[in-house]
């Protein structure tokens, strides 16, 4: 079993353990199951799997954040079978998220934002210090600051109306750029 730290997972194909600091008085660390995609500042984008071996997010997590990453780890060498066995059947990425993201992909937080933002795109956002998840669309966006229209979101769950979030950048610890469950949302929105 590899176990890196301190960036060397940078560049790794291989499929990894991810785990991050905890956050909100959770005694356990947070954990992953994915592969590294690209370097973006104080970010790093992952495709991360579900519990079937399916394809699950492309989402960025805070650099600072990642304790360590575990490679050839029983656990990976069994999701690898998954994984294999869901390609060889088509259930790897039902919802085509990767074609999806060639839309989205940029070098930078900002600017894979900024896309999200133009194709009106549901993300869901982790924020240093809130364990609560922020979904929704972003209605206002600078380089700084981002509004999620949380009252659209909500709208449907929960009676009373929720004021639209706005979100520092800088304060985000985690982000779903696309998800097989904002997906689904999305097209709900549509029918």
């Amino acid at each position: 079993m590899d176990i890196v730290t301190n960036d060397q997972y940078i560049g790794d194909q291989r499929l990894g353990e991810w785990y991050s600091k905890t956050r909100g008085g959770y005694e356990l660390d947070s954990f992953s199951l994915g592969y590294f995609l690209r370097d973006i500042g104080d970010f790093v984008e992952v495709l991360t799997i579900d519990l079937n071996g399916a394809l699950d997010t492309v989402s960025a997590f805070l650099k600072s954040d990642i304790l360590q990453v575990r490679f050839d780890t029983e656990y990976t060498k069994m999701f690898d079978y998954y994984i294999s066995q869901n390609k060889l059947n088509n259930l790897y990425d039902p919802y085509d998220l990767l074609s999806q993201w060639t839309e989205f992909d940029a070098d930078s937080m900002n600017k894979i934002l900024l896309k999200c933002f133009q194709k009106e795109k549901v993300i869901s956002v982790c924020l240093i210090d809130d364990d609560y998840i922020e979904h929704g669309k972003i209605i206002l966006l600078t380089e700084h600051v981002m509004t999620l229209n949380d009252s659209e979101y909500m709208s449907g769950l929960k009676e009373e109306q929720n004021p639209n979030t706005t979100v520092r950048i800088n304060n985000i610890m985690g982000i779903d750029f696309l998800s097989k469950s904002n997906y689904m949302y999305e097209q709900y929105l549509r029918k």
